[in-house]
């Protein structure tokens, strides 16, 4: 049975966009089920108002904020990555060992580029809104509330317009979200670094065989 050649820098990239699956997910699901368990509403940006030391109720952002990151998530990470996993484990298993030479490279520098440039406004708008809605929270301190983090909004009763908020559970998922997002940037960026050496590595391959072609050529005269 024929060895199949491996090409160490093609496993690498088909683990990177197995990785962004992974991660995607772990952005979109937690941020997925803080928008179910306060009624569909974005808690991220929201204008905390604290009624007294105990009771705390607040004015939601755009439901868009949250969703923003939610679709980025499962188009860019979770359905992208999938396709192109799937390609790579296809190259992978092909006996050429130039193909890592032939296969598309340029197109997708610039597709991961700009998914990288989309990924990190997500991310922005994720750290930047938890931190806002945070320290909306830390305001209860100044109604005589014992708040000693974020966390501990988590135990603390809130008033709800539309039935219940639960809120026992939002910290911990959008820690979670926010680490899993800028993971998904670091790993963006690491494929187009990925991609910027495999470029350069055929183009100066590319050149070895053509002075090759050169060298062997018989003169015409």
């Amino acid at each position: 049975m024929p060895c199949i050649t491996l090409d160490v820098q093609l496993l690498v990239q088909t683990f990177l966009y197995v990785a962004n699956i992974v991660i995607g997910l772990a952005v979109a699901v937690p941020l997925g089920i803080t928008l179910g368990d306060f009624n569909g509403q974005c808690i991220l940006y929201a204008d905390i108002h604290w009624h007294s030391y105990i009771h705390v109720s607040y004015i939601p952002s755009s439901v868009v904020n949250c969703r923003f990151s939610i679709y980025v998530s499962v188009c860019l990470c979770v359905l992208y990555g999938i396709g192109m996993t799937f390609y790579h484990v296809y190259l992978l298993t092909r006996k050429d060992p130039m193909i890592g030479s032939k296969m598309w490279v340029f197109p997708f520098i610039v597709v991961n580029s700009v998914f990288a440039f989309v990924t990190f406004i997500s991310s922005c708008i994720i750290s930047v809104g938890f931190k806002t809605f945070c320290d909306g929270l830390l305001k209860g301190r100044e109604k005589g509330h014992i708040m000693e983090s974020c966390a501990y909004g988590e135990r603390v009763k809130w008033n709800a317009y539309k039935g219940d908020y639960r809120t026992h559970n939002f910290y911990t998922y959008l820690t979670v979200t926010q680490i899993a997002t800028w993971s998904t940037f670091l790993v963006w960026v690491l494929l187009i670094i990925q991609g910027i050496i495999r470029f350069v590595k055929n183009r100066r391959l590319a050149s070895a065989l053509d002075l090759g072609n050169f060298a062997a050529s018989e003169p015409s005269a």
